[in-house]
């Protein structure tokens, strides 16, 4: 008995995780409808982000810049969150020109939080943004002037992150290569990387930069459970980015899809049967002409390539939040087998869930999650000592095959297909 990797019959996983800067509400709904709509487009299950608050109208926020809601994008903002296409808070705002006042990020942040609260909604994804003048941005290696969780400073606003459910944290790393690969044995590449990395740290020690270190862990995994300066457990995931100029890398701007996103790129996903969180803007990769927006050829041909591999069950797409809930629950649930004369149980005991402490998970988390059987067709799952509708798949002439749970729903696109 054992657990399988991914969502049968996917060999790997992907989420393309945008940052919203420089989206418009107009701009959101055409690229979604390019990408999510089966209607209009791909049919691709792709989440976004929202700004708290936002400098101008160029960037789809809560707030306007002196604080007062936007009704039209607010509205669409919660009913995005509802539906799935928005899973990610990109921060409290965009300060890339001057650091927050103190007190109006505690205000906008205490009415945002107020505004999802009283109508039940959650953004379980943090996401830092931009330049170091973002003081408002929670704990990262390389960027000690953000205070978004040290509760000695007037910046201190992680409190209110955790009332609307931010349980994962971009924590501003990106990497160049799959994660979390599912094969046991660590391959050449990823040797030579723990390697190459292993001899920045000693250098970066030797110049007195020792918190700049990488750790190993870092390279590798797509996700880690990390501690907060206010003493709170978030779980940091690292996203990928491929473009041949490594000054272009972190702006993930106009043509970065067509190297991160590339054939080769997805076939090495599959072979390492690994997972990747794509870094990326999707508004600054779209052209404006005569009204049109549009993705660039290149930016197209990888973006049909990789809902290809998806409608060909080769590589789960999905929205971040779903990636990283289920790789949370795959890799800390807890679960026995007994058998009982001829059938097989499978009892799940809880989930050790490093953020929310032992619990047990509810069933719409366990989508995706499926066990090998001897004997599917007698076998099943107990969650709280009770039988759960599950469902077959891939039964062999031996009768052996996984029982599980399909995959969780895609986004509706109801409110792009019909903006």
């Amino acid at each position: 008995m054992k657990i399988r990797e991914f969502p049968y019959p996917f060999r790997a996983a992907l989420a393309v995780c945008s940052d919203i800067d420089n989206c418009d509400l107009d701009t959101f709904i055409a690229i979604h409808q390019f990408i999510n709509s089966e209607k209009y487009g791909l049919g691709l299950p792709v989440a976004d982000s929202f700004f708290g608050v936002a400098k101008d109208q160029a960037h789809m926020a809560y707030f306007n810049p002196d604080g007062s809601s936007r009704p039209r994008e607010a509205e669409f903002i919660r009913q995005a969150i509802q539906d799935g296409l928005i899973d990610s808070l990109h921060s409290w705002g965009d300060f890339n020109d001057a650091p927050p006042n103190p007190l109006f990020l505690q205000t906008i942040a205490r009415q945002l939080t107020e505004e999802l609260t009283k109508v039940g909604l959650e953004v379980p994804i943090w996401i830092n943004h931009g330049s170091p003048n973002n003081h408002q941005n929670l704990i990262a290696r390389l960027w000690p002037q953000y205070q978004g969780d040290d509760p000695h400073s007037p910046l201190y606003t992680a409190k209110f992150a955790k009332k609307i459910g931010i349980k994962y944290h971009w924590w501003s790393e990106i990497v160049q290569w799959p994660l979390s690969s599912a094969r046991q044995r660590i391959s050449g590449k990823e040797l030579q990387r723990i390697t190459l990395n292993h001899f920045k740290n000693m250098v970066k020690i030797l110049l007195g930069k020792s918190t700049r270190i990488k750790t190993s862990d870092t390279v590798t995994d797509l996700m880690k459970t990390i501690t907060l300066r206010d003493g709170s457990p978030l779980i940091a995931f690292t996203r990928f980015a491929q473009h041949p100029n490594r000054a272009d890398l972190w702006g993930a701007g106009p043509n970065s899809l067509r190297h991160s996103l590339a054939k080769k790129i997805l076939d090495e996903l599959i072979q390492q049967q690994g997972y990747i969180i794509i870094y990326t803007h999707l508004a600054k990769a779209v052209i404006q002409d005569q009204g049109k927006i549009f993705f660039p050829s290149e930016e197209e041909e990888v973006l049909n390539c990789l809902a290809d591999y998806y409608k060909k069950k080769l590589i789960w797409v999905t929205p971040t939040a779903k990636l990283l809930q289920y790789k949370n629950v795959h890799d800390f649930l807890e679960w026995q087998v007994v058998r009982e004369k001829k059938k097989i149980i499978i009892k799940i005991n809880g989930l050790k869930d490093p953020v929310e402490g032992k619990r047990i998970p509810s069933v719409d988390e366990l989508a995706g999650i499926c066990f090998y059987t001897p004997i599917a067709r007698d076998t099943y799952i107990q969650l709280r000592d009770q039988k759960v509708a599950t469902e077959l798949f891939g039964l062999e002439s031996t009768g052996s095959g996984w029982i599980g749970f399909p995959p969780p729903l895609p986004p509706k696109t109801e409110l792009i297909d019909y903006s």
